[in-house]
């Protein structure tokens, strides 16, 4: 296995915006050396660039490192109108690949995992491989997908609005809501996707039609997995709730040539339970290449 070095002095990323299709699109670039490879990695749903903060100083010895945040997401511009939804990210990441103009490894988490997909099928040739972390191929689980139904009833309005960081603090949670995560490092996550307004009020950073993006848009087809011809590393949270592992290894066996590995001491949010491990793994991968 490769060996990942405590990083003392982990390299501090750049944030730095490309525009496309009209959207300004935000992203962190840890710098590395893009004649080793380079690196874009892809956030899930409701979610922005800093869930990859403890994994992507890990991986700079091995190449440039650069996590984008999706339309609606982080620090990138709102669609309006709101053309949010698999189609519309897909759009987002062939067109970084059209800025960085280089063959990337690209890494999906969650929702940005079936975004990478998408993008394996449509444009290998631009990907040198492909990494999908606790990443469905098509919807989750029904009950997960029900819960998530009632609650999106209440979304897609106005972003609500909160009088202080206390209260963002208090209404942060992650879905699913399973973590290894100090109380510290969940407070940091949510000050990191949260601002002020300019009235004194604080918000989410995330518009909140992200999650309604079906009343828009059609759902569609779900990528097909045998039309992925690259080297594939399927990572898995050995505890996740959202991904189990008869699935997991079902796309394993569908996509020809793949690897499947589980993470030890991670739920879903693979990249923030475990970064040390989810890292090495992506290495060990990258170096068999």
């Amino acid at each position: 296995m490769a060996q990942i070095q405590a990083a003392t002095d982990a390299p501090e990323p750049t944030s730095r915006f490309v525009e496309v299709e009209g959207i300004k699109l935000h992203y962190l670039d840890w710098g590395g050396n893009p004649d080793k490879h380079t690196f874009l990695l892809l956030h899930g749903g409701a979610a922005h660039v800093h869930w990859w903060d403890t994994v992507a100083p890990l991986l700079v010895p091995y190449g440039r490192v650069i996590a984008l945040d999706f339309r609606g997401h982080g620090r990138s511009a709102w669609a309006d109108p709101p053309h949010y939804g698999p189609q519309w990210y897909t759009r987002d990441v062939k067109g970084i690949l059209e800025h960085l103009k280089a063959r990337v490894i690209l890494v999906g988490h969650s929702m940005g995992g079936a975004v990478a997909q998408w993008v394996a099928t449509q444009c290998r040739e631009k990907l040198e491989a492909l990494i999908l972390i606790d990443s469905p191929n098509g919807p989750p689980p029904l009950l997960r997908r029900l819960k998530w139904r009632w609650r999106r009833r209440a979304r897609g309005g106005p972003r609500p609005e909160l009088k202080t960081f206390d209260d963002i603090k208090g209404k942060f949670r992650l879905s699913p809501p399973e973590t290894y995560l100090s109380r510290a490092d969940l407070e940091r996550l949510a000050e990191l996707g949260s601002l002020q307004l300019d009235n004194g009020n604080w918000a989410f950073r995330v518009d909140p039609r992200t999650r309604a993006w079906r009343k828009f848009e059609r759902e569609g087809r779900k990528p097909r997995l045998k039309d992925i011809a690259i080297p594939v590393l399927i990572l898995r949270g050995a505890q996740s709730t959202l991904m189990r592992a008869r699935p997991s290894r079902r796309m394993h066996r569908t996509i020809r040539g793949s690897i499947y590995k589980e993470i030890p001491r991670a739920y879903h949010h693979v990249p923030l339970d475990n970064p040390r491990d989810t890292a090495a793994a992506i290495v060990d991968f990258v170096e068999s290449l």
